[in-house]
């Protein structure tokens, strides 16, 4: 009976284990409607530490409303998330979503996970950083005169981290701690074992 209860011990601690190395995600409290140059900035700590960093994006929804230009016709107006270490203040990733010229002059939905484009991911390790959301036009040439301002809304957005997650103090004496009661186990019973000799 001993040695069932320290394997069923064993393997819970280990899927409790496993269960939290996947994906961590941080909603953001930027919601909210976005004139042209705004941005919305935060800093923030995901609460674990990372092995390593396999994906960064950020899942977001809204709308786009596109700019009305003179010479260019109507074009897209884009949100655009950066990420940033907390000290110094320098950008390892950013994310974009265009949209608004193809419904102009209604607004045109979006909902989707666009993926930071940072290829280093070793100042996000430790779980902190500074994320920035921007709002504004999409380049375009400078002799271009605007007739309209485009304007954005955002319904919901979430930072999304996929990794391997180095697991808590607690984890680990739990773990160790299930170990040595299941080898305590399997000593004691080997010290029963009965040698019959002819």
């Amino acid at each position: 009976m001993g040695k069932i209860i320290a394997i069923i011990t064993l393997v819970v601690l280990l899927s409790i284990a496993g269960a939290n190395a996947d994906i961590v995600e941080l909603p953001l409290a930027a919601e909210g409607e976005y004139a042209s140059s705004e941005t919305w900035t935060m800093d923030f700590d995901l609460g674990v530490t990372f092995l390593d960093i396999s994906h960064v994006y950020i899942d977001w929804a809204g709308e786009i409303t596109g700019e009305e230009t003179m010479h260019a016709g109507v074009i897209d107006a884009q949100f655009v998330a950066t990420l940033y270490e907390l000290n110094p203040h320098d950008y390892f990733g950013r994310a974009y979503v265009q949209g608004g010229a193809d419904m102009y002059p209604d607004p045109e939905p979006f909902g989707l996970q666009s993926p930071f484009n940072g290829q280093d991911w070793t100042m996000l390790l430790d779980g902190k950083a500074s994320i920035e959301i921007w709002f504004g036009a999409t380049s375009h040439p400078l002799d271009v005169i605007s007739l309209s301002v485009p304007s954005g809304a955002l319904d919901s957005a979430t930072l999304v981290v996929e990794g391997n997650i180095i697991p808590e103090p607690a984890t680990f004496f739990l773990l160790a701690l299930g170990g040595l009661l299941f080898r305590n186990h399997l000593h004691k019973a080997s010290n029963y074992n009965i040698i019959v000799s002819a």
